[in-house]
């Protein structure tokens, strides 16, 4: 039987304009308590690329790039999204009444897209391929493109 985890808290800075939702952390991001730890997962890649950062938290803070889930909590034997189950949303509309900031909400995935899809219809969100290894369809490039474009635009 599968138990149910809670996800990680935001990353967000009184400064921050967009925020990028994912699905739920993985078990490897769950037990170092940090975003895209799996080092298979290609999200912090994306952003060194981007940005020429590779301090983390740095990088969010000057791109005003926060961080987090749509699950904060689910039932998933692994980190798979096709596994996650009964979920229960993070509040995503209070994150945004309280950092005014916030004007693009980009999902990591279909997963978390067709999620805030669900619970939050009323939020425009701007769907990017899933960075995680498992999406092999999209190269590195072609994930740094897409997301470039998206957060600049």
């Amino acid at each position: 039987m599968c138990k149910r985890i809670v996800g990680l808290n935001p990353i967000v800075f009184e400064n921050s304009k967009i925020l990028i939702v994912g699905s739920m952390p993985s078990i490897i991001s769950l037990k170092e308590q940090m975003y895209y730890a799996n080092k298979t997962n290609r999200f912090w890649k994306v952003l060194e690329v981007i940005y020429q950062e590779s301090d983390k938290i740095k990088l969010l803070k000057t791109s005003h790039i926060a961080l987090w889930d749509i699950c904060h909590s689910c039932i998933r034997k692994t980190s798979a999204d096709s596994e996650i189950k009964d979920i229960e949303p993070n509040d995503i509309q209070g994150l945004l009444e309280t950092y005014k900031n916030i004007d693009k909400v980009i999902c990591n995935g279909r997963t978390s897209y067709n999620t805030m899809k669900k619970y939050f219809p009323d939020i425009k969100t701007v769907y990017c391929p899933s960075t995680s290894s498992a999406n092999a369809r999209f190269s590195l490039e072609d994930l740094v493109k897409i997301y470039k474009k998206e957060i600049y635009e």
